[in-house]
């Protein structure tokens, strides 16, 4: 399930990667407005406003440049990172407490979004910087600095990304994991395959992906009760699991319908894989295998391995008509 998780944030899905750059942009936008603002109303007269303009102005540009540059992940760090070193100016150069705390919360939140938006070891390293800005701001700042407002900043950051970090990870476990089985969910495993195909596309590397159905399973329910059916999935999937490589996947499409993605192997491995599977199954199960070529599609695919699938369970004696 680790494995399943850690991979699917290592690919990044199009649409995912939209939308957090759009909250990315969005929330730059914001930060741009009050850095604005703190140029127009200063707390002191003596803030260097010109700085808060210059701050605002890079904000604001960075954020029209994340909307119409291409979407990539390095481009959301760069600019985060960019983002955090400008507030960085903002927090040494105020003249008040009231300015170093409302700077401090902006970097915490920023610290926030990393959570949300990155894998946690990129989330982590971001919240240190944010820490690092926060405490060398307060140092060079002429503002009076005072021990205890630092740290009272240290614990709110720590405490509301690991928070932030706890509760994501949990709904992104929820939401692409199979809780009875543990497999990848349908939407999960699209987003999967989809990255392991366009990785295929750009790399030359083989692809298979295996459509899965278990034979008789309306007969194993019936007879043998629905719990007894959900323990023959969850073996099914536990096994497979055991013989699965670092960047390959298992996915729940139906009821007793799967799909493994198995990245890096070619025809003669995918079968060498499925005898291995089949010798640890607790229930008889088809198969159907489908090898990347360079056109397809993810429905292409799938939809090849569903042919496959359907002539291998025709081909059984022991499935009923």
């Amino acid at each position: 399930m680790g494995a399943d998780l850690g991979a699917l944030r290592g690919h990044e899905h199009l649409p995912l990667l939209y939308a957090r750059r759009s909250d990315l942009a969005l929330a730059l936008v914001v930060l741009g407005l009050l850095a604005l603002g703190g140029g127009f109303w200063p707390l002191d007269p003596t803030t260097p406003v010109l700085r808060w303009f210059l701050v605002a102005s890079l904000l604001l540009a960075l954020s029209a440049a994340l909307v119409l540059a291409p979407p990539r992940r390095w481009s959301m760090l760069v600019t985060l990172g960019t983002a955090v070193l400008g507030a960085g100016v903002l927090l040494a150069s105020c003249q008040t407490s009231e300015g170093l705390v409302v700077v401090s919360v902006g970097l915490i939140a920023v610290a926030q979004f990393a959570v949300y938006a990155f894998p946690t070891p990129i989330a982590a390293a971001f919240a240190c910087l944010c820490l690092a800005v926060i405490t060398a701001g307060m140092a060079l700042a002429p503002a009076p600095f005072h021990p205890i407002s630092w740290f009272v900043v240290l614990v709110a950051l720590v405490a509301s990304t690991g928070l932030f970090n706890y509760v994501t990870h949990w709904l992104r476990r929820y939401a692409s994991t199979d809780d009875l089985t543990g497999a990848l969910t349908r939407g999960a495993l699209m987003h999967r395959l989809d990255a392991e195909l366009g990785a295929a596309h750009r790399t030359g590397s083989a692809l298979a992906v295996v459509s899965v159905d278990v034979d008789q399973f309306k007969a194993i329910n019936d007879t043998r009760g629905h719990l007894a059916g959900d323990e023959v999935l969850a073996d099914l999937v536990r096994g497979w699991r055991g013989l699965l490589g670092r960047h390959d996947a298992v996915g729940r499409t139906g009821g007793d319908e799967f799909v493994l993605v198995l990245p890096g192997r070619d025809a003669d491995a995918a079968c060498g894989w499925l005898v291995d599977a089949r010798a640890v199954a607790p229930a008889p199960w088809s198969a159907g295998l489908a090898v990347a070529t360079p056109t397809d599609t993810v429905r292409d695919l799938l939809d090849r391995a569903d042919v496959a699938l359907y002539a291998a369970k025709s081909a059984r004696t022991d499935q009923p008509t």
